[in-house]
Formats: C-alpha cells, sequence, structure tokens
C-alpha cells in the first residue's frame, strides 16, 4: 500500500518551498496590518502631516486617548447640523478656536481619573517644550514635579458631597530638566449613579479634570509685558502709592490715596459698569 500513502517531502527543496511559504505569509500579514494602521491613522484629528508620520504604538495611544474623549464629551457636533454646511462650520470653528488659543496665551488640557492625559492643545509645546503628539496619551505625572504629586492625586479624586468648584495649583512641569511653573485652573466633569436605596442618593464618578495651564514668569524677570487692561504702580511698605502709571485715570492722585484707596475706587468702578 505504498502507492496509497506516499511519504512526506523533507528535502531541501521541499524545505526551501516552505520558508518561502511562511515569508510570503508574514509579510502579507504585515502589509494588512500596516494598512489597517494607516487607515486608524487618518481617523484621528490631526493633520494628514502628522499621522503619516506617526508609528503603531503612537497610534494606538492617540486612538484611545480620543475615544476616552468622546466618553467625557459625548455630544459631540451639534445635533440637526445641514451636512452640506457642515465643512464650511467646521472650517470657522477650526480657525476660531487657533485664534482662541493663541489669545488664551496658555494651553487647554483634559486628564483622566488615572492622570492620563487625554487631550492638549498644540499650544502646550510653546509652555513645556513636548509636541501634542508626545504628551496626549501619557500620565501626567510623568512631567509634574514629585512634589506635586498628591495635589494632582487630590485634584483628580471626587470629594462628597460634590460642589462645582475651579481647581487651581502651581504644578512644576519638568521637560528637558528646566523647571516652568505652571498655574492651572480648571473643574471636573462628574457622572452621578443613583443608587436603588434612594431616588434622591448616588454616587459620583470623575470622568476628566478640565482645565488651563499658564506659565508664571520666573522670579529672575525684571521686565512684564503689560497688556491694554494693566498698568503699573509702587508702593511703599505703609501702602502708600510712590508712583501710579499714566494709563490709569488715577495717576494725577497718586500723592493723595493710598493702595487700599486705589483698590477700592477701581472695585466700584467695576461694579458700577456690571
Amino acid at each position: 500500500f505504498s502507492h496509497l500513502f506516499p511519504k512526506g517531502r523533507t528535502g531541501p527543496e521541499h524545505t526551501a518551498n516552505m520558508k518561502e511559504k511562511s515569508k510570503n505569509a508574514a509579510r502579507t500579514r504585515r502589509e494588512k496590518e500596516n494598512s489597517e494602521f494607516y487607515e486608524l491613522a487618518k481617523l484621528l484629528p490631526l493633520p494628514s502631516a502628522i499621522t503619516s508620520q506617526l508609528d503603531k504604538a503612537s497610534i494606538i495611544r492617540l486612538t484611545t486617548s480620543y475615544l476616552k474623549m468622546r466618553t467625557v464629551f459625548p455630544e459631540g457636533k451639534r445635533p440637526g447640523c445641514d451636512t452640506s454646511t457642515r465643512s464650511s462650520l467646521d472650517g470657522v470653528s477650526l480657525e476660531l478656536g487657533s485664534h482662541l488659543l493663541q489669545t488664551l496665551d496658555g494651553f487647554i488640557f483634559v486628564v483622566a481619573p488615572d492622570g492620563k492625559i487625554m487631550y492638549i492643545s498644540e499650544t502646550a509645546s510653546v509652555h513645556l517644550g513636548l509636541s501634542q503628539v508626545e504628551l496626549t496619551g501619557n500620565s501626567i505625572y510623568e512631567y509634574i514635579h514629585p512634589s506635586d504629586h498628591d495635589e494632582m492625586t487630590a485634584v483628580l479624586t471626587v470629594h462628597q458631597p460634590y460642589h462645582s468648584h475651579f481647581i487651581q495649583g502651581n504644578l512644576s512641569c519638568n521637560p528637558a530638566v528646566l523647571q516652568n511653573v505652571i498655574h492651572c485652573s480648571g473643574y471636573l466633569k462628574i457622572r452621578q449613579y443613583c443608587l436603588d436605596m434612594s431616588p434622591f442618593d448616588g454616587c459620583y464618578q470623575n470622568i476628566g479634570l478640565v482645565a488651563v495651564g499658564h506659565s508664571l514668569p520666573p522670579s529672575a524677570v525684571t521686565e512684564i509685558k503689560l497688556h491694554c487692561n494693566m498698568f503699573m504702580f509702587r508702593a511703599s511698605l505703609d501702602m502708600k502709592l510712590i508712583f501710579l502709571d499714566s494709563r490709569c485715570a488715577l495717576s494725577s492722585m497718586v500723592k493723595t490715596i493710598c493702595l487700599y484707596t486705589l483698590g477700592y475706587i477701581l472695585m466700584s468702578i467695576i461694579v458700577t459698569k456690571v
């Protein structure tokens, strides 16, 4: 019966053919995998010039962060928006958002409860020295000073009963060895779950910290840029004004008022305008 059950081919030619088939199969799998990653990268809300240069690990990291952002902001685009005008409105929104970020002179970031950066604006590179792609998806604890870790953990912790409030703290970011002090202010997005025990009781879950960061000037700075709504003054230790900038309407009264009086007058003007 040897003609019915031929022996397997084990010669060198057969071995070479098997290796070649294995290489071709592996090459095909890699090509399909690269194609899928390329299509996934094109879906990211980033310029094509950036997505075309991403490696696989970065694509997974950014995609995961984007999906988490959809959990924090599930609304997405406004409902009822006409598809014919959506593209033009999106262009206007992007341009307006870019101008707002430049005017803000800071950066916006969203942090998950575990400290992972779900989103950070591209303006962060000016203040932190790291790009948006480098920061997104990584832990914020990698970039803040170790002495600020406990403060950040406390910020990301929900305390019951929960009250809407603003978080303010100084975080020492440490990119490229140099430490920059960043002043952050923001709020926690909270999701409430109702318990079966009582319709009025529930538990609170933090789904993200939305904050704005501003770089604070170092103590060695001797020159500060004054904007149109700012003025300069000098006062003695007893709070008497020595000098008041001419752009202030009360500059002629510098010798007759003290710093407390100046603050009271300015506050009265603000309240009157409101």
